[in-house]
């Protein structure tokens, strides 16, 4: 290449050069050295920075102490469960009926139709030792077809998804309980979304043959209800009523040791969390020794683990899920945490 050539290379580069820092120069004024004025910059809307309540009902609880009642106690669901019993003959039974008429209040003064096991949201607590034979009878008492899938291990025929179940027909699982750990149950008909959005869904807890350590349970479980079918959750709960930890709090015991058994049935991530505290974590329950010592969890669509922890000092501590959204919307809730009686007479003296 002559040297002409070769300086009308180099020129042409440094013009293509210019040409595209211009460009850019263009594409963003701060770059190319220019001052952005407030006229040229987009307006924020006129919410931005103001706190709106995304339900009516979410301005009541957020950050304020417990005290005020809004919830109606008889709709409160007994987070309690059953205590672990030995099975008699080693075969545990139950019924579970299914029925499309119930009436569910999700948050204070709302009011929804829904389907229930039981005449429950969620349905009962179902609970078992490993190695207990299971029966569990299904009775179909709504319109539709319904079944019960049970999370865990069993035969094909016990899965809950080709055996439907026509209305007024009834129709027993049975199998061997395994592994322990919590098993989540619900209803696998078509279209399964609608069934479990309509309260179709339940918390089974299988215990180790060994047992664990006795301490106070807690059954949690975190769901959500579209009233408009949007796409868009209007309310997130805790055992399927928002709030309703907020008006009647959990009340524990300063010192005492807590089990609480949590499951995500929700086609959204949560995430659990106590404030004041932390909790060792078992996932899904299928261990006996402790993953990880942290105060919150994040659990996808079906996931589920066990939260053991004591509160040292007294008060009311919130317990919600760390998604601020799902929090503002109802899925949080107050634990009451009682001063140790002996200390409380000591200082009355």
């Amino acid at each position: 290449m002559s040297g002409r050539a070769i300086v009308a290379t180099v020129v042409l580069t440094l013009a293509l050069v210019a040409a595209g820092l211009a460009l850019l120069g263009t594409a963003n004024p701060v770059s190319a050295g220019r001052t952005v004025v407030l006229s040229e910059a987009v307006e924020a809307p006129a919410a931005h920075g103001h706190h709106l309540p995304p339900t009516k009902g979410s301005g009541l609880y957020q950050f304020e102490h417990p005290g005020r009642r809004q919830f109606d106690a008889g709709q409160v669901f007994n987070p309690v469960p059953p205590p672990p019993t030995p099975a008699p003959d080693g075969v545990r039974e139950f019924t579970l009926v299914i029925e499309e008429d119930g009436v569910l209040e999700v948050a204070p003064g709302v009011k929804v139709p829904v389907w229930t096991f039981n005449g429950t949201v969620p349905g009962p607590i179902l609970r078992a030792t490993e190695g207990d034979r299971v029966r569990v009878t299904l009775v179909n008492k709504g319109r539709l077809p319904h079944t019960i899938h049970f999370h865990g291990i069993h035969p094909a025929n016990m899965d809950g998804v080709f055996e439907l179940v026509a209305p007024g027909g009834s129709y027993t699982y049975e199998f061997i309980a395994a592994p322990y750990g919590i098993m989540p149950y619900h209803c696998h008909s078509m279209p399964t979304s609608q069934h479990m959005h309509n309260g179709l869904y339940g918390m089974m807890i299988i215990d180790p043959k060994e047992g664990r350590k006795p301490m106070k349970e807690l059954a949690m479980i975190m769901s959500a209800f579209d009233l408009d079918r949007d796409g868009e959750a209007d309310f997130y709960a805790w055992n399927a009523r928002a709030f309703q930890y907020a008006d009647h709090p959990i009340e524990l015991e300063q010192g005492e040791p807590v089990r609480m058994y949590v499951a995500n049935v929700f086609e959204e991530v949560m995430a659990p969390h106590l404030h004041g505290n932390m909790f060792h974590l078992y996932p899904t329950g299928t261990t006996l020794q402790p993953t990880e010592y942290t105060d919150v969890k994040t659990l996808g669509i079906a996931e589920r683990a066990i939260l053991e922890f004591q509160y040292d000092f007294p008060g009311y501590y919130m317990f919600q899920c760390h998604v601020s959204e799902h929090m503002e919307q109802g899925l949080m809730g107050w634990l009451h945490v009682k001063e140790r009686q002996h200390v409380a007479a000591q200082k009355r003296r």
